[in-house]
């Protein structure tokens, strides 16, 4: 027991010199190491230098007084010990003192009994102290972990998800590249030309397949690890139009950008800004295709015509670029078939497609992760039948954690 009180410093501060070698006497032999201080001022230089574990100090000194070398030793130390001695005609500043966090108070004329069981309350203080504080930190170490544990739990599952419904497109592949196979065969077979164009068409699809999404998979890993740069955030749009004009001229889309005016920069991966826009605008334009197909009122028949029968618009998408408040705003608009409610409410979350046996379901998936690495938001608006609209929003300026 002696060894571990031996192990505590206490800096006595007193004017009194008298006071100072009996405290210091009495302290001392109770197992204590005393370093002693004849004012405020000293005690406060004292203090910064030794670190001492409990202070003990007069309450009114010349110079600093007790009050404010108190409050400074709190401000530098929050958890010392401070005791304050205190005269009978003292009580206010006793109280005074408790309410800046003194943890005791003794009066004069000091007891050394008093004053060696006010030292020992300090030091089991202290050893409460040290064992929440210990028990705290193996608390947040506890929560980081079944954190991390959550987190690793939940990867996987996304990883599960992601298997089963990359499985379910590659077996669709599969059956296509052996029904595309079969038919190649008949026709080299019974030397039908028909066959042989019908298989080679099909086989086409299938490659076209497997190259969308090797691609795919390629874009969807690597948006882990942003490569982040400033630009202008018109740029990413504009390079995307340049890249995607003739497509929709082939497809009889008009195809609209509207860029902001104001010179602003972002900090961002460009590319992966890029690559979510194009998925956005690419699934934009599969979007007619899909209406096309299920609406075969205007079959055979020239896009003036068809626009007469239904009533509905060409074929229009566009991007929009726009600043709200702190966030950069990116729109993709399309006027094509729109989305039912209960792919809608699954669109982001799972391993789904919108465009039927010619989707590998990775697109929306990696736009939303590049869009989740950049802090940002992505939610749309649709209604079956008359088109959708993607909005996603980056944060004009990113945590700094990102920007180091």
């Amino acid at each position: 027991m002696e060894n571990k009180k031996k192990n505590h410093t206490i800096l006595l501060v007193d004017d009194e010199e008298g006071i100072r070698n009996v405290l210091d006497i009495t302290l001392s032999h109770a197992g204590f190491r005393v370093l002693l201080a004849p004012d405020g001022d000293t005690g406060l230089k004292v203090f910064k230098s030794q670190k001492p574990d409990i202070v003990i100090t007069d309450i009114k000194m010349p110079g600093i007084g007790g009050i404010e070398l108190l409050k400074q030793i709190k401000q530098i130390s929050p958890d010392t010990e401070v005791i304050m001695i205190t005269g009978h005609g003292d009580m206010d500043l006793a109280v005074k003192s408790l309410q800046y966090e003194a943890a005791d108070f003794i009066t004069k004329p000091i007891d050394s009994t008093e004053l060696e069981l006010s030292a020992r309350k300090a030091v089991d203080r202290m050893s409460i102290n040290n064992r929440i504080k210990a028990y705290t930190d193996d608390l947040e170490g506890l929560i980081r972990e079944k954190d991390r544990e959550i987190d690793e739990s939940q990867s996987l599952a996304t990883i599960g998800q992601t298997v089963a419904g990359m499985s379910h497109v590659i077996k669709n592949i599969a059956g296509g590249l052996k029904g595309s196979s079969f038919i190649l065969e008949q026709g080299i077979e019974n030397e039908n030309r028909e066959y042989l164009v019908k298989g080679w068409e099909m086989m086409k699809g299938n490659i076209d397949k497997i190259t969308n999404l090797s691609l795919d998979l390629l874009n969807y890993a690597k948006t882990s690890r942003l490569k982040l740069k400033k630009i202008n955030p018109n740029h990413p749009a504009i390079e995307l139009v340049t890249l995607l004009n003739h497509r929709a001229v082939e497809k009889d889309i008009k195809f609209a950008l509207s860029t902001l005016d104001e010179n602003l920069s972002i900090l961002v991966d460009c590319d992966a800004i890029y690559n979510a826009i194009f998925n956005l605008v690419t699934n934009a334009f599969d979007s007619f295709d899909i209406m096309d197909v299920s609406d075969t009122s205007g079959a055979g028949e020239n896009d003036e015509e068809n626009r007469e029968k239904t009533g509905r618009a060409g074929k229009e998408v566009t991007i929009l670029v726009e600043k709200e408040a702190e966030w950069i705003v990116y729109r993709v608009r399309d006027n094509g078939g729109g989305m039912d409610e209960n792919i809608g409410q699954s669109v982001f979350k799972e391993f789904i497609t919108t465009k039927g046996a010619h989707g590998t379901g990775f697109g929306l998936m990696t736009t939303k992760k590049i869009v989740d690495e950049h802090k940002g938001l992505i939610f749309f608006e649709t209604r079956k039948g008359e088109g959708s609209e993607f909005i996603m929003k980056i944060p004009l300026h990113l945590p700094d954690e990102r920007e180091k």
